[in-house]
């Protein structure tokens, strides 16, 4: 019996963490001209919060990378079990899966994406890689 919230769970995961493909290609898209340029060029001209990302911080900068963090929150809803028709040991009830529709009765995740400008010893972006859940 509990499987069945497992599995429903796991499904409402997998709807929320889907993200349209179109954003990814966007987002690379919107990036791929940042390549080339400085570390100091990108801080000052890079705007995420334009394409409708919500960044986390400021962005980390070490001797070989700049990385910016985006953050992707998700509500996920909680299933409720509701009960249809007898319970009797011949009356053949069933049970009902519904979505909980409040704040009070759903739970929410933040997801990452961790964008990672590599850069050469000039500090100039020579390339640009993606980690986390969100990307």
């Amino acid at each position: 019996m509990h499987y069945k919230f497992f599995i429903i769970f796991f499904a409402l995961l997998l709807q929320g963490c889907a993200t349209p493909k179109w954003q990814s290609i966007q987002l690379q898209d919107y990036l791929q001209p940042y390549i080339g340029q400085s570390a100091q060029n990108i801080q000052q001209n890079l705007n995420l919060n334009d394409l409708g990302f919500q960044t986390l911080k400021h962005p980390q900068m070490t001797t070989d990378t700049l990385t910016y963090t985006v953050l992707r929150p998700i509500n996920i809803p909680i299933p409720i079990a509701e009960s249809i028709g007898g319970s009797g040991p011949n009356m053949g009830g069933s049970v009902r899966l519904n979505s909980a529709s409040t704040r009070q009765q759903s739970y929410d995740v933040n997801f990452y994406c961790h964008i990672i400008f590599e850069l050469d010893q000039q500090q100039i972006a020579r390339s640009i890689r993606y980690e986390g859940k969100a990307c």
